[in-house]
């Protein structure tokens, strides 16, 4: 009989953790189908693939982590503009609207918990996600901690679940470390910033280059020593409306020979500046105003590139 009630309760015993296990094993269940509801698809890396590429120039610095079957993320500063964050998708990946932005603190670190940086605007194109300096330098500094980016947003193509893309810390590091010391040799500023630049004059009929003003032709001439394909140059001087026609031409012929000779004595070939001078004839904005006439006593600089000898960007 003893027998009998032991194998008995060894019975209860064994069903009652078989139904715990079934319990258990149903709930995990659950948990995986909800976060498979959840979340249509991930783009990550696995550990062994995670990566980042580092390249610079005195033009531009950047960061590139490749994200399978979604494109690239990317952290760039161009010489004189801030940092910027975006993401290049190979296609069409994300709705238009709002993602969420999360950080994922490190699997190994359980004291921290994830940062919540709210959403941030995607739309359609060839970079959907653009992050100015703000976040673009507040994601660097938490991925070189060992924080995961995750942006969590529904398909374009109107599936019901949303779609996540992870950018991993992993291999960060090093490339970061180069990045921050290709900061320190760009340039103060890009083509675009200079290509059309205005000298600006008082009121006097002769003055010296103020300095801030003088500031802008070294920007210049520090940019063509590293850009070859910067092969013309284009100087105008122009006056406002006060004083006599005659007196305000030749002033403008005086400014713009300043301006030469400025930049010739820093270093630009004399040969490849073509200098013309206007007086009064064509002004910006009206004569009437006191700011108007501060803005048509100028000195303009147009620059022109030979499309064959621009450089690559990403060339030391």
């Amino acid at each position: 009989m003893k027998i009998l009630v032991g194998d008995f309760m060894q019975w209860v015993s064994e069903k009652v953790r078989y139904r715990w296990a079934v319990v258990v094993l149903t709930l995990l269940s659950a948990c995986t189908l909800a976060s498979q509801g959840a979340y249509a698809f991930s783009y990550t890396n696995g550990i062994e693939e995670s990566s980042w590429r580092f390249d610079g120039s005195v033009f531009e610095c950047s960061l590139t982590h490749n994200v399978p079957f979604y494109g690239e993320a990317v952290f760039k500063t161009r010489a004189g503009e801030a940092a910027k964050f975006t993401l290049v998708p190979l296609a069409e990946r994300l709705k238009t609207g709002q993602a969420s932005l999360i950080l994922q603190p490190p699997a190994w670190r359980h004291n921290l918990r994830p940062i919540d940086l709210g959403y941030v605007p995607v739309k359609r194109g060839e970079e959907p996600v653009v992050l100015g300096d703000d976040l673009a330098e507040r994601l660097l500094a938490e991925l070189n901690t060992g924080y995961e980016m995750e942006l969590t947003r529904m398909p374009w193509y109107g599936a019901e679940q949303s779609s996540r893309v992870h950018v991993s810390p992993i291999g960060f590091r090093d490339a970061y470390r180069r990045y921050l010391g290709c900061l320190g040799d760009l340039l103060p500023a890009n083509f675009d910033q200079i290509r059309r630049t205005a000298i600006y004059f008082g009121s006097a009929l002769f003055e010296p280059l103020p300095p801030d003003q003088r500031r802008k032709l070294d920007n210049i001439v520090r940019y063509c020593e590293a850009d070859p394909s910067v092969t013309e140059f284009y100087i105008d001087g122009h006056t406002d409306s006060v004083g006599t026609r005659a007196d305000n031409y030749a002033l403008s012929e005086n400014r713009a020979k300043e301006v030469t000779k400025y930049l010739v004595s820093k270093g630009l070939p004399e040969e490849r500046i073509k200098v013309r001078w206007h007086g009064e004839r064509y002004p910006t904005v009206h004569n009437t105003t006191v700011a108007g006439r501060a803005k048509n006593r100028r000195v303009t600089i147009r620059l022109e590139r030979d499309p064959a000898l621009i450089p690559n960007v990403m060339e030391m």
